[in-house]
């Protein structure tokens, strides 16, 4: 009886060999680069003959890889290595009785890995040079199909070591997700603006076709892996996550119409689950960021930020002459006229007839869409013909192929009389509205980022009224409305591109 109650004590102790003599702390030598400042779950850790010193306490550590100007890297380690003091916890087992439990499960009877390589290679986004158009946002969207929402499941570390997942399935409920403006837009702006790519500046007129990029971007599928974590004790810890994400990336020039699209495959670093939640969007917000450094990287995109050829086209352009007619619009009832709206599919704007053949100035960014174009004039619908257009300054010249219009006269005068009275003609808000005049001032001539001048003026202008004419009274046109400032409590603020610029820039020869 002595020698068997000896044996089951002894057997005890040997089985929990590892709990009760590992030490509650263990040395692990993380590698990284000197320049590199490393986090443990978000909190620096003292170093002992350089190295970490970590708690074996069965919870997951996440270690951050930080350095000014890159990107943070992330690794999760987790105790996953049996230490040489469990070949102990085996021996009652040999020796004494097969009722004793083989099982050593306290917190420090598991190893971290001795060794952790992280942030040797770290990424960056460059930061923008005065040669390379800034690049924002526009819309970043979740749009994931069912099928394209997965999980991963790896039991624990060494599943995950050894790519044995213990459950991969699409998502069950079978559920798509659609939103149309993430907090997502907001976050990689944030990241562009760090990098100088967002002008911070607050000037209304910085804005230009030659000068910025805008994104659309997609997450279009999304897997969720999830390693799990060993049990101690019958108590469970959390693991740790990481996410992979395919985005749809499509370069939108300053008008909004497509250029380039791309699609990344990125994944995040790996992220301790310690507030689940929080902890995912985490990992999310990981990933985006490889995959916006990924896209603005590719050499298409590159090579768009530095594109100046459409200012080489536009300064390689011929003449177009314009026939000169016998009599002009000579006051401001006779300007509804001649003055145009313009439609396509997605809504209309206005424009302006400059010849008795049927040349129409307008907006560029009014034509940009060039889906069902029309021209509508006196109750009348013309097909029309884009013959010249200057993205960089906001202009287009049309034809329609009709005769007998009495025309704008285009002031070439470099002389803008600040306070004098003007009149905007165009088809504000809605189509029922065409030819409206609203009358306002020449409030002030401002210069552009483009060396180039634009009216500024009080006189009420709004959606539709782009490409529509500024006169005077005397019906002479001296712009032509390209904008207006929007925002809260903002009135009264519109912008016009002088005549004599609609002439130089489009190359017009009215003889």
């Amino acid at each position: 009886m002595k020698k068997l109650i000896f044996a089951l004590i002894a057997a005890f102790f040997l089985s929990s060999c590892a709990s009760i003599l590992n030490s509650k702390y263990q040395k692990v030598d993380i590698k990284t680069d000197s320049k590199n400042e490393i986090l443990i779950n978000g909190e620096k850790l003292i170093t002992k003959n350089g190295k970490y010193v970590l708690v074996r306490d069965g919870k997951a550590k996440e270690i951050t890889a930080r350095c000014e100007g890159y990107k943070d890297e992330h690794v999760t380690i987790l105790q996953c290595k049996r230490p040489f003091l469990y070949v102990l916890s085996w021996i009652p087992f040999i020796a004494a009785s097969p009722l004793v439990p083989i099982c050593d499960d306290g917190l420090k009877s598991r190893n971290y890995e001795k060794e952790i390589v992280i942030g040797e290679r770290m990424l960056k986004l460059p930061e923008k040079d005065n040669n390379l158009k800034a690049i924002r946002i526009n819309n970043f969207k979740i749009d994931l199909k069912a099928d394209s929402i997965k999980y991963r499941y790896f039991a624990n570390y060494n599943s995950f070591k050894n790519n044995k997942d213990k459950k991969s399935v699409v998502n069950e409920k079978k559920e798509n997700i659609k939103i149309e403006n993430s907090i997502y837009s907001e976050i990689l702006n944030d990241i562009l603006k760090g990098k100088g790519y967002i002008d911070t500046t607050n000037n209304a007129l910085k804005d230009s076709y030659s000068g910025n990029l805008l994104i659309d971007a997609a997450i279009t599928d999304v897997t969720v892996n999830y390693i799990g974590n060993f049990y101690f004790n019958n108590r469970s810890y959390r693991g740790f996550i990481y996410i992979e994400l395919g985005v749809k990336w499509q370069v939108l020039d300053y008008y909004k119409m497509p250029v380039f699209l791309l699609k990344t495959k990125t994944k995040s670093g790996q992220f301790a689950v310690l507030n689940p939640e929080k902890d995912a969007y985490k990992a999310v917000k990981d990933a985006l960021e490889f995959g916006l450094i990924d896209f603005m990287n590719t050499k298409e995109v590159v090579d768009l930020m530095h594109d100046k050829s459409q200012r080489n086209a536009e300064q390689s352009f011929d003449e177009i002459e314009i026939p000169k007619s016998a009599k002009y619009v000579s006051s401001v009832s006779e300007a509804t006229k001649s003055s145009v709206t313009i439609k396509n599919k997605n809504g209309h704007a206005s424009g302006f007839i400059i010849s008795n053949n049927g040349f129409i100035i307008t907006n560029y960014h009014v034509i940009s869409d060039t889906s069902d174009l029309k021209v509508l004039l006196n109750d009348s619908v013309y097909d029309v013909e884009i013959i010249r257009v200057s993205k960089i300054h906001d202009l287009a010249l049309l034809k329609i192929k009709a005769n007998g219009f009495i025309p704008f006269k285009i002031s070439e005068s470099k002389e803008i009389e600040i306070a004098s009275e003007i009149y905007a003609i165009g088809t504000p808000t809605a189509e029922d509205l065409s030819q409206t005049i609203s009358k306002g001032i020449v409030s002030a001539v401002r210069k552009t980022n483009e060396n180039s001048k634009l009216i500024q003026t009080d006189a009420s202008v709004n959606g539709g009224n782009s490409g529509g004419a500024i006169i005077n009274k005397d019906g002479l046109v001296i712009g032509v409305v390209s904008s207006k400032l929007k925002g809260f409590g903002i009135e009264g603020v519109a912008f016009g591109i002088p005549g004599y610029e609609i002439i130089s820039k489009l190359k017009l020869n009215i003889k």
